[in-house]
């Protein structure tokens, strides 16, 4: 049942499908695999379509044309096609050729179809100018279109214009011709480039301009040729305005333009031609000159400067017609102004004021007027200086002029001032102001004046920058200058005025020495040099102004030295020596030395100028010792043996040879004199005393001396003198046992100890016998001895002699007789000198009292024989 009800579906749906197909056609037929194909009816319509709205002339474009059944399905058959510019294939590829709207058009039996193209130029591969007429001094727009390969055109935007090779503008500029004639044109747009020679013509008739001065005999013709002008003057071809009219005041004028003249006179002539008109006048003369008189059209007294007058001639010809007669300017002389033609008339302009004459030659005729001309009215004003080129010393002279429009001035009464310059050096006048300037720089005025004929005032300023006058004096360097030989000069000559102003680019002549040496100076560059010492003179001249300078050349710098004891120098302690010292520079030119330094040291001596001159240095001495002297000046050196010798002795010093004395003690004393600087002075022994109070002394060799004392005690002295000199040397002597008569005390001690030794053996002897011997009275009678004690000879001399002389001693203390400050002043002088200096009241190196160095003052015995005691 199921496969029944089935199998009447599919029928009925068959059967409804052939009625469907039928009326609507293709016949849709199943398919073996259920898909229904349709076949297209009848085309009922055609559309053409294209990828693109526009193209270029260089490409190709396929269009396609579709055919559609009346229920758009797409039908198939043949296609026909075609163009309205252009060529197109049976497969609908289109050619394209002119640049436009291109209609393409499918035909298929009676359908057809359309579509509009837009084709536009392709590459362009050329440049063309579009047409030119440029009119002058008018705007005219440059246009150049490319061109493609099928020449098509389009305007370039970009394309690069030059006219007569100068650069106009890009694209599309606006150019205006400034003149008539043919200009060479160039577009140029990348590589491409394209000329034309284009004519600029004038612009439209305007007028015609008849010549000027046209002048013409009386009976005779004359072809008038006026021009035809555009509007900016521009000449073109007078038949472009057309046949012509024309008109004469006076006389005739035929059809070509031929003037027959009649009567003399200016008349009027006329021209018209399709609108355009000209007017202007000839002048017709009398035929010949009988008669010719120059005359001035305004009769006056005299005649402004700057103002034009008419001139001309009145004539008189042999028929009795007079008329005025303008010759041309070449027949004209005049002694001052000028001539011009203006308006068919010759017109004088005077410049100059005075007399002035005028000539004419009309035909052979000679004729002249003589008039006065004056000033014309002021249009400017100056303040004029007497002298163009002022120099210092000059009188000058300033003035308020008026000036005309000839250039001629007249000086006015005006008011001046001085605004820079010397006003003590300027006189004023009523109306002028004189100034003597005396210094280089700038005078100015001003000035003011109110012109009554024109109402006009005038403020002016000017100046004059003063000069200076001619040279009067020369300075030069060097005037009684010390000059080395080695070093240059610069003369630098200085050239002034008389008021002192500076002048410079001075051209100068030298002698020096009375020889001429101008040429040397200007090589050296003005510097002067001398290898030859001694005096010079240098003279300079310019402009008959003479200066003169004496100078001293001498040696240059020392390249060595010499001395007058380059041998060696011996000086003394103390004392000065001059040395002469000179210089030799590398001229070999020697020269006194004023620059000496030298390697002496301070405390071996010093070396400085000396007052003997220049070249003398004193050299003193101060150490002595042998030294090697360096002297030195500039870069020359020089060694010198020096020896300094000890001075004279201004005192003695004495050394013993021991520092604890005893009596019986033998030492030796060396004695030396001491110089002002320290130095030693060996003692002469043989004019030299030594006394010692201690004992007696022998000469042992030159300054040695051997002491043997024999008087023990405090303070004891040697005295030495030498050449005036004293010097004394305290010491103390230690007595020893025995009064020395064994020696000294360590001798004493020794003999006594071993005396003692002796006793004291003996002594253990006999007791070791007395031990032996009960009896001991033995001992005491063995050893009973007188024990009474000796007194030595000497001691009791010298106590007496020392009672003599403390009686001799004023018991009065220091402080009662001697103050303070001469103690100070007398310890002062023995430390200088080394001696003890004596009190007052007692001569010096006698008995009597004396301060030592410590200021204590001491009363000293002298003896005969010259020792010294002092006195407790």
């Amino acid at each position: 049942m199921q496969d029944s009800a089935r199998n009447r579906e599919l029928i009925f749906f068959f059967i409804l499908s052939l009625l469907f197909t039928q009326v609507l056609q293709p016949i849709a037929v199943l398919s073996l695999d259920d898909e229904v194909i349709m076949k297209a009816g009848t085309p009922t319509r055609m559309e053409v379509t294209s990828p693109q709205y526009s193209m270029t002339a260089d490409e190709v474009l396929t269009f396609v044309a579709t055919l559609y059944d009346s229920v758009n399905n797409i039908a198939e058959g043949e296609v026909s096609w075609s163009c309205s510019n252009g060529t197109i294939d049976d497969t609908g590829l289109f050619f394209p050729w002119n640049a436009g709207d291109v209609e393409i058009r499918a035909d298929h039996l009676t359908l057809n179809a359309t579509y509009n193209i837009t084709v536009t130029p392709g590459q362009a591969n050329t440049l063309r100018i579009t047409t030119l007429s440029p009119q002058v001094l008018q705007p005219y727009t440059l246009v150049a279109n490319e061109v493609d390969s099928r020449g098509n055109e389009k305007i370039s935007s970009d394309v690069i214009w030059t006219i007569d090779g100068n650069y106009i503008g890009q694209g599309s500029p606006q150019w205006i011709a400034d003149d008539v004639g043919n200009v060479n044109i160039k577009a140029r747009l990348n590589q491409m480039e394209t000329n034309v020679v284009a004519e600029v013509i004038p612009g439209a008739p305007s007028e015609f301009i008849f010549p000027e001065g046209i002048q013409i005999r009386s009976g005779q013709s004359v072809l008038l040729k006026p021009k035809l002008v555009d509007a900016n003057g521009f000449t073109m071809n007078s038949s472009a305005a057309g046949s012509k009219a024309w008109y004469a005041e006076n006389g005739s004028i035929n059809s070509q333009g031929w003037y027959q003249a009649s009567a003399p006179g200016r008349w009027n002539l006329s021209v018209i031609a399709g609108g355009i008109f000209g007017n202007g006048s000839i002048f017709v003369v009398p035929a010949n000159a009988l008669i010719s008189q120059l005359v001035i059209m305004e009769d006056l007294e005299s005649y402004a400067a700057g103002t034009a007058y008419e001139v001309a001639t009145i004539r008189t010809d042999n028929n009795g017609y007079s008329g005025y007669v303008i010759p041309p300017l070449s027949n004209w002389s005049i002694s001052s102004g000028g001539l011009h033609y203006e308006d068919e008339k010759v017109w004088w302009t005077p410049s100059s004021t005075g007399l002035v004459t005028i000539q004419v030659v009309d035909e052979d005729v000679l004729s002249s007027i003589e008039v006065n001309v004056v000033h014309g009215n002021a249009i400017n004003a100056i303040l004029s200086f007497s002298k163009s080129h002022l120099t210092a010393g000059t009188q000058c002279v300033v003035v308020f002029e008026a000036v005309d429009r000839s250039g001629n001035y007249w000086s006015v009464d005006a008011e001046i001032t001085l605004s820079s310059g010397n006003a003590s050096l300027m006189q004023i006048e009523s109306d002028h102001i004189v100034f003597n300037p005396q210094k280089v720089g700038i005078w100015r005025f001003d000035g003011t004046w109110f012109d009554n004929a024109t109402d006009s005032r005038y403020n002016v300023a000017n100046q004059i920058e003063v000069q200076h006058g001619k040279l009067a004096f020369i300075y030069l360097n060097g005037d009684s200058m010390i000059l080395p030989a080695d070093t240059p000069l610069l003369m630098e000559p200085q050239f002034t005025d008389a008021y002192g102003n500076e002048i410079v680019g001075v051209d100068v002549n030298w002698t020096i020495d009375d020889v001429d040496s101008t040429l040397e100076l200007i090589l050296s560059d003005g510097y002067f040099s001398s290898s030859l010492v001694g005096g010079h003179e240098i003279r300079a001249n310019a402009d008959g102004i003479f200066a003169t300078v004496r100078l001293t050349v001498v040696a240059g710098s020392a390249q060595h030295l010499i001395t007058d004891m380059d041998a060696g120098i011996i000086v003394i302690a103390g004392e000065s020596i001059d040395i002469f010292v000179q210089v030799v520079d590398v001229h070999g030119n020697t020269g006194p030395s004023n620059g000496l330094s030298s390697d002496l040291l301070t405390e071996v001596g010093t070396i400085e100028a000396s007052s003997a001159g220049v070249g003398y240095w004193s050299l003193t001495g101060k150490t002595a010792g042998e030294y090697v002297l360096t002297i030195e000046e500039g870069d020359a050196k020089r060694d010198i043996e020096l020896t300094i010798l000890p001075g004279n002795a201004i005192r003695i010093v004495a050394e013993l040879d021991g520092d604890s004395l005893s009596q019986g003690d033998v030492f030796l004393l060396r004695a030396n004199g001491i110089d002002s600087y320290g130095n030693e002075v060996t003692i002469d022994a043989e004019n030299t005393t030594l006394s010692c109070n201690a004992g007696p002394t022998t000469h042992v060799t030159a300054d040695t001396w051997e002491v043997e004392i024999t008087t023990a005690g405090n303070d004891r002295s040697c005295t030495i003198m030498w050449d005036g000199i004293i010097a004394q040397n305290f010491f103390d002597v230690e007595s020893v046992m025995l009064g020395g008569a064994v020696g000294s005390t360590n001798t004493a001690m020794g003999l006594g100890a071993f005396l003692l030794s002796l006793i004291l053996i003996t002594f253990i002897v006999l007791i070791r016998k007395a031990n032996q011997v009960s009896d001991g009275e033995w001992v005491e009678d063995a050893f009973d001895y007188d024990e009474k004690q000796p007194e030595s000879s000497s001691s009791e001399d010298d106590a007496d002699d020392e009672s003599e002389l403390e009686s001799k001693v004023d018991k009065q203390t220091n402080s009662d007789w001697i103050d303070d400050a001469m103690k100070t002043k007398l310890a002062a002088a023995a430390a200088e000198v080394g001696v003890m200096q004596a009190a007052p009241g007692t001569e010096q190196g006698a008995t009597g009292w004396y301060v030592d160095v410590s200021e204590e003052v001491q009363y000293w015995n002298v003896a005969d024989d010259g020792s010294w005691t002092r006195v407790s």
